[in-house]
């Protein structure tokens, strides 16, 4: 009976194997494709998550105070630590005086670190106060106060952003322009640990 009404519709009976083959290519298209609009989704950048362009941080004075009253940098969204660097230092302006114009006086400048990301494999570098460097938890690469590679696997010093001071005071950091980390033979600042370390080596 179930065959007359085949023949009469004139559909083919579908064989086993030809089911099971298109129902595992449609499984893997599907599987595949959501795997593809996932990854889309996350690679995306979505407004909100992070700054864009120049973008005004704080008041710069305001900044370097806090900084070195609580001898730690200024951490904000999107990875960026803000330090206090000292241009009189020896070599200091000659290497980071271009792009971090961010100068309040002879011995205070400030400098936009991007420690969202070390230049290793990309895990976020916390700061440690007590050693006063920047330790990355998950391989044991460590920076100095300038974001100096000091030791680990990283290939290079923390990266950094070009700063300024605009006319209302503000440090403007820009945020489409990071600049690759200084080599690991820079060691402008030569600042050996303070205390022990937050991270095993």
């Amino acid at each position: 009976m179930a065959e007359e009404s085949t023949r009469r519709s004139g559909l083919k009976p579908v064989d086993r194997r030809t089911f099971l083959r298109y129902g595992l290519i449609g499984a893997t298209s599907a599987g595949l494709g959501g795997f593809a609009v996932a990854s889309l989704g996350f690679l995306w950048p979505r407004l909100g998550d992070g700054f864009f362009g120049e973008t005004a941080v704080g008041d710069a004075e305001e900044l370097a105070a806090t900084i070195q009253n609580e001898r730690a940098p200024q951490r904000m969204e999107g990875g960026l630590s803000v330090i206090v660097w000292d241009p009189s230092i020896s070599g200091a302006d000659r290497v980071y005086g271009e792009h971090h114009q961010a100068i309040l006086s002879d011995e205070v400048g400030l400098m936009a670190l991007n420690s969202g990301s070390c230049p290793h494999l990309g895990c976020g570098v916390p700061w440690c106060q007590s050693s006063q460097w920047f330790e990355c938890p998950c391989h044991g690469s460590r920076y100095n106060r300038l974001g100096e590679w000091q030791f680990g696997p990283a290939p290079r010093g923390l990266d950094r952003w070009p700063s300024f001071i605009d006319d209302e005071g503000q440090l403007v950091v820009d945020f489409g322009d990071l600049q690759t980390g200084p080599a690991r033979t820079a060691n402008i600042l030569e600042q050996n640990p303070e205390g022990p370390s937050c991270v095993d080596a």
